[in-house]
């Protein structure tokens, strides 16, 4: 059996990865590898860092199902390397150091109160792939959840496509340029 390596493309793709900022936000049209490279951060420390557990969420449940969406990559990238929970859509990681698996859940919040689903939770990664699609309440309020004691610090990472009218645009606005590109100086 022929091992193949899995990076990030170079770019972009390459600076979310390597990112050390508390919140990363990847923009860019339909295509260009966002949620591909969602999938692979949660890579850094599933395996490696006992209690790391990561969330990532889109806003309805048939999003992450649909043909080729996140579910559908999970199972090219994450086979063989862990187990996963269709029923609950989670990949089950082992981890060295305990016999506890590490978690990665896909989840929705289709609606506000479905951010109470996450009362008392620790989630040291937060991921939204598509954060226009979610309501500011809905990404404040999971902010409070972002925290955790294994070691990593909490973090969260977010992709979405361009939507001018989406409160995403005015929470980034300071890094955006008038041509409605990141400003270079500013990015990362």
């Amino acid at each position: 059996m022929t091992k193949i390596k899995i990076k990030p493309q170079p770019g972009p793709q390459e600076t979310f990865l390597s990112c050390s900022a508390d919140i990363a936000i990847y923009g860019g049209a339909a295509g260009s590898g966002k949620t591909f490279a969602e999938l692979l951060e949660p890579l850094h420390y599933i395996t490696s860092v006992p209690g790391y557990n990561a969330v990532i969420f889109r806003r309805t449940t048939p999003m992450i199902r649909s043909g080729g969406g996140l579910w559908d990559e999970s199972l090219k990238l994450y086979s063989g390397r862990a187990e996963p929970k269709e029923s609950t859509l989670e990949w089950m990681f082992s981890c060295k150091d305990t016999s506890t698996p590490n978690r990665l859940k896909f989840a929705h919040l289709e609606y506000e109160k479905n951010v109470l689903d996450y009362q008392g939770a620790q989630l040291c990664l937060i991921m939204f792939d598509e954060a226009t699609h979610f309501t500011e309440q809905q990404w404040t309020y999971m902010q409070s959840r972002n925290r955790s004691i294994c070691g990593v610090r909490p973090y969260i990472r977010a992709t979405c496509n361009p939507d001018p009218d989406s409160w995403v645009k005015d929470w980034i606005d300071w890094w955006i340029g008038e041509d409605g590109y990141p400003i270079p100086e500013r990015s990362g």
